[in-house]
């Protein structure tokens, strides 16, 4: 009876490791670039460009480049209500609703025609992923506007994510909050050089 529990206990000790190595990572932001930082979680990854507003301190309008790609789990979803940007001071602003985005587009047309997209994804997601066609805001000429989107690991949604910050872009720490059905994804930035050490 003995040698025939030692072999079970064997097995279920080898399955317990396999499944432990299998667990994901926990969250890690890390800066790819001088204005690029990539955020790897559970449930999303996502690289952030705000080099636009780096350089354009004092604005009222905040204006980043984004790619948002599942992470461990199948699918996630993600609803463009859950989106904020937190600015140094505490303050929280939401993303521009679309309506709010179409009457703001003539303001903002300059700052999206700049924004850095050439940034590929692939070298910040790990595996191989493909782009899709669904956004959360869409300019006069373009299809549609989505309230949610998903992605997956093997998919990549891209595209401007715009505030309005009151009072204007001030330097020190943003970060973008998205709120997700298992986790609260937070990434922060820094805007302005002399809130940057060593900048």
């Amino acid at each position: 009876m003995i040698t025939r529990t030692l072999p079970t206990v064997v097995i279920l000790a080898a399955l317990a490791a396999c499944s432990s190595s299998r667990v994901a990572p926990e969250e890690e932001v890390t800066r790819e670039r001088r204005t690029v930082v990539r955020y790897t979680g559970n449930e999303l990854q996502a690289l952030v460009s705000f080099g636009w507003a780096d350089s354009h301190l004092g604005d009222e309008w905040l204006v980043l480049a984004v790619w948002l790609s599942g992470g461990w789990t199948a699918t996630t979803v993600i609803d463009r209500s859950a989106i904020l940007i937190r600015g140094p001071d505490g303050a929280r602003f939401p993303l521009l609703s679309q309506q709010a985005f179409r009457e703001a587009y003539p303001d903002v047309l300059t700052a999206l025609g700049a924004v850095d997209f050439s940034y590929p994804p692939g070298r910040g997601f790990t595996g191989d992923r493909r782009p899709c066609s669904r956004w959360f805001l869409a300019g006069p000429l373009e299809t549609f506007a989505y309230n949610t989107i998903d992605v997956s690991p093997f998919q990549f949604c891209s595209g401007p994510l715009v505030f309005l910050a009151p009072g204007g872009v001030q330097p020190g720490e943003w970060t973008l909050e998205i709120d997700l059905q298992e986790s609260k994804v937070r990434i922060p930035f820094v805007l302005g050089k002399e809130a940057r050490p060593g900048g």
